[in-house]
């Protein structure tokens, strides 16, 4: 509101400078130059009392008196505006915005969280606390705010504008979560995000079933229904307790003796080319490998004569340390012997 009410007075004194400069010319005829227009309009705005440029006629002298009675009303204007500007905060959002944007253009593989409610709340907290950056969209101030307050990388926004999720940093971006509380908002940031980046992990959520196709052809990559979701877990704890105990506490990361995480296995790196039985895993990293996905399709706990291959994605589970080792044999080249 600031900044419109400080372009708006700009333009006007703009309007008024150039009123001034060819009126001055007209009036006066060709003996004023456009400089002496100007120079004359300034130090009238001004009300520095330099004196006439040259001569007034009764023309120009009414003319000058308009000036400085609209000049006087104009600068008090802008005075009050730019003071409020700085006193309100409002320069300060501002330099806050850039460092902000500055902070999101050195991102790179992070996520992209549109929408701050409920679900978008929890994702970000659990994404903070792998120490994996994470950039917020809402377009509620106060949210905004409470989010910087505690440290959190957030812009104020429609997340379903091409601009905003630009800002976001969508084109460096690994991921982004579309938790809105609307399904067709959801669907909107899925269609732009795979047109600003076809690469982008998309996963949506979806209030009501039947937009989980549309999210789906939107190009979301994982569509997640909370009521669903929550029917089927709460059947699990009816049935299999121990095991959604198991789960939780594995996939949370919570408990530092046992969690679950995955690797992209990359070409030339240890794993590359080996068979699981010549890999001795269990004395190089201790984690257990729970399955390897390759082409889309999903190998439960691999044969010993199972060989790995550059692109295979490996879920594995371990302590913290047995899994950063297995991520190590995975990513890192392997020594050349």
């Amino acid at each position: 509101m600031q900044k419109r009410k400080i372009f708006s007075a700009t333009v006007v004194f703009l309007i008024v400078l150039a009123i001034g400069t060819f009126g001055y010319r007209l009036i006066e005829g060709p003996s004023w130059s456009l400089i002496d227009g100007l120079f004359m309009t300034v130090i009238t705005l001004a009300t520095v009392g330099y004196g006439e440029t040259h001569p007034l006629t009764d023309q120009g002298r009414l003319f000058t008196v308009g000036l400085i009675l609209v000049g006087a009303g104009l600068m008090a204007y802008m005075v009050t505006t730019l003071a409020q500007f700085v006193v309100e905060g409002g320069l300060r959002d501002y330099l806050g915005r850039r460092r902000m944007r500055d902070r999101i253009k050195a991102l790179r593989h992070h996520y992209i969280i549109c929408g701050a409610g409920s679900t978008g709340w929890v994702v970000a907290e659990r994404l903070h606390r792998q120490n994996t950056p994470v950039v917020l969209v809402d377009t509620d101030p106060k949210v905004v705010q409470e989010l910087l307050d505690q440290r959190f990388i957030a812009i104020e926004g429609d997340a379903t504008a091409d601009e905003v999720l630009i800002d976001a940093g969508l084109e460096m971006a690994s991921g982004l979560v579309a938790a809105l509380p609307h399904d067709a908002d959801n669907v909107f940031v899925a269609l732009t995000a795979k047109g600003i980046n076809p690469n982008v992990f998309v996963a949506a959520t979806a209030t009501k079933i039947e937009s989980v196709p549309k999210l789906k052809r939107a190009g979301a990559n994982y569509v997640v229904s909370p009521n669903i979701t929550a029917a089927n877990r709460m059947a699990s704890v009816l049935m299999r307790p121990s095991v959604v105990d198991f789960l939780d506490a594995t996939l949370s990361g919570d408990d530092q003796d046992l969690q679950m995480d995955e690797f992209r296995i990359q070409p030339g790196s240890f794993l590359d080319t080996q068979a699981l039985k010549d890999a001795d895993l269990r004395r190089r990293s201790g984690a257990i490998i729970v399955s390897v996905k390759r082409q889309g399709k999903t190998v439960i706990n691999p044969e010993p004569a199972y060989v790995f291959a550059g692109g295979d994605i490996l879920v594995v589970m371990g302590n913290r340390d047995q899994i950063n080792k297995m991520g190590e044999l995975a990513t890192a080249p392997a020594a050349k012997s």
